[in-house]
């Protein structure tokens, strides 16, 4: 797991591993360091026709917890979470408000296609 030193909170994305041709969920960026207090940012895709996308947070030494989804027709707020639907709908970002060291750990999502 990674160190947080001082003011800085790293917050990594984890994708599994798939097979050619099959629709895939793409998390972007794969790690990102941020400060006490910013909007942190992340965002997932998918290759195919999704009903909603699933995001999910993973403290270190914890198991997941679900924090949200993002439908395809509206955007979500959960205390400091926000899932955003984007563009076609194959798209969705995660945003983190006044972002905490608290906060540190893996963040992971998930689709459910058509």
């Amino acid at each position: 797991w990674p160190l947080c030193i001082g003011a800085n909170i790293t917050l990594f994305l984890c994708s599994p591993p798939v097979s050619c041709c099959e629709p895939q969920v793409i998390q972007s960026p794969k790690s990102l360091v941020t400060g006490e207090g910013k909007i942190s940012t992340m965002s997932c895709s998918f290759t195919s026709a999704y009903q909603n996308f699933y995001w999910y947070q993973q403290l270190p030494g914890q198991g997941l917890t679900y924090l949200l989804t993002a439908s395809s027709k509206e955007n979500v707020t959960v205390l400091r979470f926000i899932g955003e639907r984007l563009d076609d709908g194959k798209r969705s970002s995660l945003h983190i408000a006044d972002s905490q060291l608290g906060d540190s750990g893996s963040y992971l999502c998930a689709v459910s296609a058509q």
